[in-house]
């Protein structure tokens, strides 16, 4: 959507107060494609406000489709967060949050466990489906969550789908209650400190775009108004998962997701590998990265 589309929806969205603490101070962090992206005054968290509304958000994701990028780009992804889970689960239901194509559905069903999807786009859903035989709801999160005859399931994954929710603490409230009581959920998303460093570090070096929101191909996925409305970190992120009834966030670096662009791969190993060496050296204490992986278990 261009900055004059969205501007001439602008008088339909809606300012919220903070998702985690609910707080109403906050201070403008980033003004990009007609959004503004705030700082909580009280916990830190960083979100876009006004958000936009639902109409906005319904062009947007009517035409969303990763293409090849769904189909066959995130089998490593994939397959670095199965072996997360069975650390946790050896068996059991998984039901995938924005399931995409299915693919990492049908990795977790190679190893036996049963599989449920829920994805809004027709093209990813019918492709799950067809191709890979897969169970999905086609629809948002919040549709599923207040349809009836719902089921519990042992695994709940959301992979790099929290950012993009208006409201992401209602959504988690519902499905800590789809969640068994040795459940666990599984979420990923961008770690904002490190995409906020970089698009710092570029300002400062006099670079007209440093966080790269005029580009095609956008790098810096901690800040993507308005795909993604909350840009997390480690800390709140477990905070916002406290708040919703889960407990014991296990969290690290989350595995890489490859594309065509062969510098953007080299660059996610090497700081994904820069990464875990902090990690490793501070006995698991600082957690810094591109992404993260957090597993929470059910209150």
């Amino acid at each position: 959507m261009t900055a004059l589309a969205s501007s001439a929806l602008a008088p339909s969205r809606e300012t919220i107060s903070c998702h985690i603490c609910s707080s109403p101070s906050y201070v403008p962090y980033l003004e990009a494609r007609g959004y503004t992206v705030v700082r909580c005054v009280d916990c830190g968290l960083r979100y876009v406000n006004p958000q936009p509304s639902v109409r906005e958000l319904e062009q947007i994701y009517a035409v969303f489709d990763q293409g090849d990028q769904w189909r066959s780009g995130e089998e490593h992804f994939n397959r670095g967060v199965r072996k997360v889970i069975l650390r946790f689960k050896r068996n059991g239901s998984c039901l995938d949050i924005g399931s995409g194509s299915g693919n990492f559905l049908r990795s977790m069903r190679e190893l036996g466990f049963s599989v449920f999807g829920v994805e809004p786009s027709e093209t990813g859903s019918d492709y799950a489906r067809s191709v890979h035989k897969i169970d999905t709801f086609t629809g948002t999160v919040e549709t599923f969550v207040s349809s009836p005859g719902r089921r519990e399931f042992n695994v709940i994954t959301m992979l790099n789908v929290l950012e993009h929710l208006k409201r992401p603490a209602e959504v988690l409230v519902e499905l800590h209650r789809l969640l068994r009581a040795d459940g666990i959920l599984v979420v990923v998303v961008p770690d904002a400190r490190f995409h906020a460093v970089v698009g710092q570090t570029r300002r400062w070096l006099g670079f007209s775009d440093p966080f790269w929101m005029e580009t095609e191909r956008h790098p810096l996925v901690g800040f993507d108004p308005p795909h993604h409305l909350c840009s997390f970190e480690p800390r709140t992120i477990r905070l916002l998962l406290e708040r919703c009834g889960f407990r014991g966030a296990y969290a690290l670096n989350a595995p890489e997701i490859f594309n065509q662009d062969r510098w953007k791969n080299a660059a996610k190993v090497m700081v994904r590998s820069f990464s875990q060496i902090l990690h490793g050296l501070s006995f698991g204490r600082l957690l810094f990265g591109y992404s993260t992986l957090v597993v929470a278990r059910k209150h």
